[in-house]
């Protein structure tokens, strides 16, 4: 709840069903067609217009890197696919690519 009004607050994320802001999902486009690694997380990548992002970053050459719990449609176009939580698989990834950095 806001200390100042008592109103519920809101997170800055998009729900289910909820039309993605404009400006943001041109940002996004424009992010994903210039990046050279591209990260699908814990989506299933089947609710467009967020699902065509990878579609974006692969058609601009960017490695492709899904981290899910279950792999989706999109593996035949990944690079590589991490089975298992992202809240485990996003660390080590840090950890050893900082590692390897060293």
């Amino acid at each position: 709840f806001c200390p100042d009004c008592g109103s519920p607050l809101r997170p800055g994320v998009v729900w289910f069903g909820e039309s993605i802001p404009e400006a943001a999902l041109e940002r996004a486009f424009t992010a994903a067609r210039d990046c050279d690694v591209f990260f699908s997380i814990g989506t299933s990548s089947l609710v467009y217009p967020a699902a065509g992002l990878v579609e974006i970053a692969h058609e601009g050459g960017a490695t492709l890197v899904e981290i899910n719990p279950e792999p989706t449609d999109i593996a035949a176009t990944l690079d590589f696919a991490l089975a298992g939580p992202s809240g485990e698989l996003l660390p080590a990834l840090v950890k050893r690519l900082k590692d390897h950095r060293s």
